[in-house]
């Protein structure tokens, strides 16, 4: 895959949005936490990883609801609050916060094309205080619940539902049922989960110049979702989300 887009022009972009996010959060006490290879880049780079365009927060399920209002009318005119509220084809389970001022070609996510906002975007990812015997059910009954919304929007097909639905019931079926009751914070689909020790009390990363709120122990949390995260992964694999962004 190739691009024609400056890569830092898109993490300028994104940090302005998560900077101005997280103030918002923290502003009205809502905690949040930074996640995936935000979290990856913050330990590993101080800041992103070289190649990525993308910024993700994980919200708290009790504060939610709550925190999508709150940004939805705090945000500034130039970025706009993506949900099902306000986008009638929203079929993602998590909101996101989308810049009105650039547009993008999505090549790995042609299906995020569809939405009537095409620019850089921030995901606010949702997960849940569940006990690791609840898990497999959990992220079964969430992936049903998101294919149904595809199906619904005619962005899959009967055939492409009734597949990926037995997938997931073969998955569901193969789980193994952790009967220790430990209590996680999960989020649907494959992503798996975190125990809640190794992210409460949150503690603040670092990332480019500023700082932003993450896991009490990031470093567990990296190995359990990405194994040996500390080396960077093979050249031909250090490629963005998008193929291109234009800057209005």
């Amino acid at each position: 895959m190739t691009w024609n887009f400056e890569i830092k022009d898109a993490q300028e972009r994104l940090f302005t949005m998560a900077k101005k996010i997280a103030s918002i959060l923290e502003i009205n006490d809502i905690p949040y936490e930074i996640a995936f290879g935000t979290l990856l880049g913050a330990i590993r780079h101080k800041g992103f990883i070289p190649w990525d365009d993308d910024f993700d927060f994980f919200l708290f399920d009790d504060t939610y609801d709550s925190a999508i209002e709150i940004l939805r009318h705090n945000l500034p005119q130039n970025m706009f609050l993506e949900d099902k509220k306000s986008e009638p084809n929203y079929f993602h389970a998590w909101a996101r916060v989308k810049d009105m001022n650039s547009e993008c070609d999505y090549c790995h996510y042609p299906h995020d094309g569809f939405y009537a906002h095409k620019g850089l975007s921030v995901d606010l990812y949702r997960i849940k205080k569940i006990k690791t015997s609840d898990f497999a059910e959990f992220r079964y009954l969430s992936a049903i619940k998101y294919i149904e919304r595809r199906k619904e929007l005619k962005l899959i097909t009967d055939e492409d539902y009734k597949s990926r639905k037995a997938s997931y019931e073969i998955r569901k079926n193969n789980d193994k049922v952790d009967t220790t009751d430990e209590e996680i914070f999960a989020y649907p689909f494959d992503i798996g989960f975190q125990l809640v020790n190794d992210v409460l009390p949150l503690k603040k990363y670092k990332f480019e110049d500023s700082e932003f709120w993450g896991p009490a122990n990031g470093e567990s949390i990296l190995s359990f979702r990405y194994g040996n995260w500390q080396s960077l992964p093979p050249e031909n694999q250090r490629i963005p989300h998008y193929s291109t962004v234009i800057f209005k």
